[in-house]
């Protein structure tokens, strides 16, 4: 899918054409699409907010869906940055080398950066973008997943992989996606958690402390999946015991009847 769409990247030509009308562009069409969405956003309305005409639109992009896949992927660059400045992730055999202190310092970075990206004041366009993606899916989101989703979920699961070594591939997943989850929570439900909080953002200190949360709780949870096999509520139920049987207590008599 990614290499089907490599048509819709734009030229180093076009991109670097010396007006700034490409930069314009995807400018107004990040706070456009971030806005809006993709199916609500026309590439007329981009070209309006960029001063520029809509043959500009086409003639650097191809189409409104390339003009939306190179937003997403400077998206995906900046937060790739960022992740790299906070905590780069070691290869796979050094990563299982570090301490405990090592690899809970690295899981706090990579969950406060996550919030940052998400959530922190002032909201950045990658959020939004991708909780529209996810609630009004393009057709671009196989891209989204290959390129950014899938290597970012991969590097949690080896720092997770690393703190519960003993533990299944498949338990290593889902405690990722736990993990995930808790930050995207706040992201999902931020109006109404900023209602009840009595505020117009996310306050620094509430983000901060959240992250911390997210960490300790999460922890907890490693620590105990980490032990071995967890009894699951899907596992079958004991058959009642019959009479007779091994096991059965001595002295123990049927009931009767009772007239």
């Amino acid at each position: 899918m990614a290499a089907a769409a490599s048509h819709l990247v734009p030229s180093v030509g076009r991109l670097g054409n010396g007006d700034g009308t490409s930069e314009r562009l995807l400018d107004a069409a990040t706070e456009l699409f971030a806005r809006r969405g993709f199916h609500a956003t026309s590439i007329r309305d981009i070209a309006a907010r960029a001063g520029a005409n809509v043959a500009s639109g086409h003639y650097h992009y191809g189409s409104k869906r390339g003009l939306y896949l190179q937003v997403l992927r400077r998206q995906f660059a900046n937060v790739r940055s960022l992740v790299d400045r906070h905590g780069p992730l070691p290869p796979t055999a050094v990563l299982h080398r570090r301490s405990r202190r090592e690899l809970i310092a690295l899981l706090t970075r990579r969950v406060e950066t996550m919030i940052e990206v998400m959530i922190a004041p002032p909201l950045q366009p990658h959020g939004a973008l991708m909780l529209r993606e996810m609630c009004d899916p393009t057709d671009v989101m196989p891209i989204i997943v290959d390129e950014f989703i899938r290597p970012q979920t991969a590097e949690m699961e080896a720092i997770v992989g690393a703190l519960i070594p003993a533990a299944p591939p498949a338990t290593v997943q889902r405690c990722v996606r736990s993990i995930v989850g808790q930050v995207l929570f706040y992201r999902f439900v931020m109006p109404v958690m900023l209602r009840m909080l009595g505020k117009q953002s996310y306050p620094a200190r509430f983000t901060r402390e959240m992250a911390a949360h997210v960490v300790e709780f999460s922890l907890g949870g490693l620590a105990r999946v980490g032990r071995g096999r967890m009894p699951t509520l899907t596992a079958r139920r004991r058959r009642p015991q019959r009479r007779g049987e091994r096991g059965w207590p001595r002295g123990r008599t049927r009931r009767t009847r009772a007239r």
